[in-house]
């Protein structure tokens, strides 16, 4: 059984059908699209938009495992949850479902994100209100599996 991370955020996107590829399935360099547009909503949500002239997150790695195939149309589901919070760094995970198919993972990936000083070029620590959400998703995640 594959282990579980804290749940942060939730969320779907309607594949396009230009999203697939020649042969029906969604384009593998999709899902990394997928991935930045979810993590940029919810940054934005917590009021952490893309600033070039401020502090922000940049990708420092990430990596896609592809299970299953989805092919459209599809309401695409993908989870943002957290394996590890450092000083200047957050690595999530996340799983892409279908809509209405909860129990079955067609991809996960891993991602990790360094905050920086965009004009600087150099690591600042995430920030506290950040850093304050994911802390709470870690608690409540080991409350659910105390």
């Amino acid at each position: 059984m594959e282990k579980t991370y804290p749940l942060i955020a939730r969320q779907s996107i309607t594949m396009r059908w230009g999203d697939m590829d020649a042969v029906g399935h969604l384009n593998n360099t999709y899902y990394f699209r997928y991935l930045e547009q979810i993590r940029l909503d919810w940054l934005e949500s917590l009021g952490h938009g893309i600033d070039p002239e401020g502090e922000g997150p940049v990708l420092a790695s990430t990596s896609c495992t592809f299970r299953k195939e989805l092919t459209y149309p599809a309401d695409v589901e993908v989870t943002i949850e957290l394996e590890k919070l450092g000083r200047s760094s957050v690595c999530l995970r996340h799983h892409f479902y279908r809509k209405g198919d909860a129990d079955t993972v067609y991809a996960y990936a891993d991602v990790t994100l360094v905050w920086v000083n965009y004009r600087e070029g150099k690591a600042v620590p995430v920030p506290a209100d950040i850093r304050a959400v994911l802390e709470q998703a870690v608690a409540h995640h080991e409350a659910g599996h105390a």
